[in-house]
């Protein structure tokens, strides 16, 4: 029997393992993780009546690979989406908290009245974004730019600063300047190629109605937190063996992996692993290659989940949370209202939020320790929210390197790097890393290596 080696048991090593055993139920697959759990960064806690995520709350149908796994999986019935009552989101700008306007899709304003009636935006920011529908196309001659410099010169510089930095980057924890639009809103390229402006692109194309202020919204979630679609990943695969505590330290020869429980030598192997933990694996048999995934900047984060008992706000807590515009200087990224995104979250009079840290504009304070940044964050909220209460349970999950940013020219990079890779290694890569960093982007770039690894195996 073929032997086929995964390192990484996140969402990525998981589908991989579970597609791949679906192609080919005669090979014979470990997967192996340093961590004592599976899942990566999906893991969820339950306490008290809290459903608390440490990792991605849920993922969106806009790409099919995360529902096409749960269908498999047989748990799409599960699935649930956000509370139709709270589907607004608040940006911190000027010191207040603005709710982004309806008919705003990605960046660009589709309906009229609501938007000039605005207070999110200035006059003269609201009178450039409109100009969208004036500019001609720019020049496409395949070449990489930044979200924030496409953005900039389709909509302005308000547009940057208010939706594209905080919603936008915000999925990266990163600047929009320094993000690939290519790797990260492909989406873009297109419209503007096939619409010219973005505005009426987003007005032609038939819209979700979680766009459009209808009962249907983009993100899913599963009752007992995302940790369920890890669980069902693992009843999948019965005889599949995962060894957890387990880290895959180096690859000596095509057929030699040493990992800290010794010398494996399976035919195929899979890195689902972060890139800097990539990078370390490959350097003795690939060092060019090596160096050139260690050039994949990774970010430090942390989130802070506080369960509020008898909460009091001065906002209204009608919305999934808020972000902070690019400028207002404050010390935490975002706070998702995560017991009203989700029903089922908290325990009835209860609130369950959760704050981001780190990232690309404050990568330092995640050195705090978990008592510092409670403290931060309830000040933050505070402050912002008038948000006051009894805390009555609070959790810190930090992800040390564990947050890839795309930069420009990140998807010829990619390519570079599988280029260099010799078929005959049998050696593939995945993880969110490289081509996509969301649970569905993984699912189908997981379902790709699977294949790959069935055919050459």
């Amino acid at each position: 029997m073929k032997k086929v080696l995964i390192a990484g048991a996140g969402i990525s090593g998981l589908a991989t393992a579970f597609y791949l055993k679906r192609r080919r139920p005669d090979l014979a697959i470990t997967v192996l993780d340093p961590r004592g759990r599976l899942g990566g960064v999906i893991t969820t806690q339950t306490r008290d009546g809290f459903v608390i995520e440490g990792g991605p709350d849920s993922f969106i149908t806009l790409k099919p690979w995360g529902v096409q796994l749960c269908r498999e999986l047989e748990i799409e019935d599960r699935l649930f989406s956000t509370d139709p009552a709270n589907r607004k989101v608040y940006i911190l700008t000027r010191g207040r908290l603005e709710p982004l306007p309806p008919g705003v899709m990605l960046t660009a304003p589709t309906k009229v009245l609501p938007f000039l009636q605005s207070r999110l935006f200035t006059w003269p920011g609201k009178i450039r974004m409109g100009m969208d529908l004036f500019l001609p196309r720019g020049r496409n001659h395949g070449e990489d730019e930044s979200l924030g410099a496409f953005v900039r010169r389709r909509l302005g510089q308000e547009a940057v600063d208010k939706i594209a930095e905080p919603i936008l980057g915000g999925i990266f924890m990163a600047e929009a300047d320094r993000l690939s639009l290519r790797s990260t809103f492909p989406r873009f390229i297109e419209m503007e190629q096939k619409h010219r402006s973005l505005i009426l692109a987003m007005r032609r194309q038939k819209r979700p109605a979680s766009e459009t202020g209808g009962a249907t919204s983009p993100f899913r979630t599963l009752p007992g937190g995302m940790v369920e679609l890890v669980e069902a990943l693992r009843r999948a695969m019965p005889d599949v063996e995962f060894r957890t505590g387990v880290r895959v330290e180096r690859i000596e020869a095509p057929r030699r992996v040493v990992t800290t429980q010794g010398v494996m030598e399976p035919d195929a192997v899979v890195l689902a692993v972060p890139p800097p933990d990539c990078a370390a694996i490959l350097r003795g048999i690939l060092p060019e290659v090596s160096g050139r995934i260690s050039r994949i900047v990774t970010l430090t984060t942390a989130t802070v989940s506080l369960g509020y008992r008898n909460p009091k706000a001065k906002v209204a807590m009608d919305a999934t949370g808020f972000v902070i515009a690019r400028g207002e200087n404050r010390r935490i990224l975002a706070c998702t209202w995560s017991s009203k995104k989700f029903q089922g979250r908290a325990p009835e009079g209860h609130l369950l939020v959760r704050i981001f840290f780190g990232g690309g504009k404050n990568e330092a304070i995640v050195e705090e320790d978990d008592a510092t940044l409670e403290r931060i964050a309830r000040e933050e909220l505070a402050d912002l929210m008038g948000l006051t209460g009894e805390v009555v349970v609070s959790a810190v999950y930090r992800w040390p390197l564990a947050n890839p940013i795309y930069e420009v020219g990140h998807e010829a990079r990619v390519r570079e790097i599988e280029g260099m890779v010799d078929p005959a290694l049998n050696l593939h890569l995945t993880g969110s890393g490289f081509r996509g960093i969301g649970i569905p982007d993984c699912a189908g770039d997981a379902a790709r290596v699977a294949a790959e690894v069935a055919q050459r195996t």
